[in-house]
């Protein structure tokens, strides 16, 4: 089995949202609470308590043919756009990989962040599918090394600047699945506290045999799974 992160949902109601992921996103359930759309593959878990918000695994990505179809599909099945992040719709970073990368959030269930990815002029094949998981931080440093430590591989790296100032980035890969960290002007001037239940609340590491729990730093927890 080839390595892979998959990110566990942490949820009120896990039946409504599988019916959201599936309707809206495409998603196929699998067994033991899993769905699947392509490549990827995320855990749902149910919580009956502590409030929930955006912890440090902020979005999943999905990789996408084009964002304005996908946006515009996900839309006609009942999704919504996530104001929050993309108020305007599509954006585009042209410093990504080989030609750039256009981006829009979407709400997911419960208010989880779900962004759909594409790389114009870059065709990939089999998609919809994984893109990356998004990890906001305010220590980049401690957080990029916290991955290398487990076995990634970093792929690529960027400084992004705006008005706000400069935003670090990096792309790592773990196995099949890669995981984007960042971290914005504003997270490092004010960190945020720790969140009761993350949406997104951990990764579980599968294909790595003998791979033990470890937590990181910011509340980033990858669990060991199955070899």
């Amino acid at each position: 089995m080839t390595a892979s992160l998959i990110p566990v949902l942490a949820l009120r109601e896990p039946a409504v949202a599988a019916t959201l992921l599936t309707t809206v996103f495409g998603f196929d359930a699998l067994s033991s609470g899993r769905l699947a759309l392509g490549s990827q593959v995320i855990a749902l878990e149910q919580v009956v308590s502590g409030p929930t918000g955006h912890g440090p695994i902020d979005h999943l990505a999905l990789a996408v043919d084009a964002v304005p179809a996908a946006l515009q599909a996900a839309i006609a099945r009942g999704g919504h756009l996530d104001r929050a992040v993309t108020p305007d719709g599509p954006r585009f970073i042209p410093e990504f990989w080989t030609k750039g990368a256009a981006f829009v959030f979407l709400e997911g269930p419960e208010g989880a962040r779900i962004e759909f990815c594409a790389r114009p002029g870059d065709p990939r094949p089999s998609l919809p599918g994984h893109d990356h998981i998004g990890i906001a931080c305010a220590d980049f440093g401690a957080v990029r090394a916290f991955f290398l430590a487990q076995g990634c591989r970093e792929v690529a790296a960027h400084r992004l600047s705006d008005a706000t100032g400069e935003t670090p980035v990096g792309f790592l890969e773990f196995g099949q699945s890669m995981v984007e960290i960042y971290s914005p002007p504003e997270l490092r001037a004010n960190p945020p506290g720790p969140v009761a239940v993350p949406h997104w609340r951990r990764l579980i590491v599968e294909g790595v045999p003998g791979f033990t729990t470890v937590a990181g730093p910011e509340g980033i927890i990858l669990e060991g799974g199955s070899a």
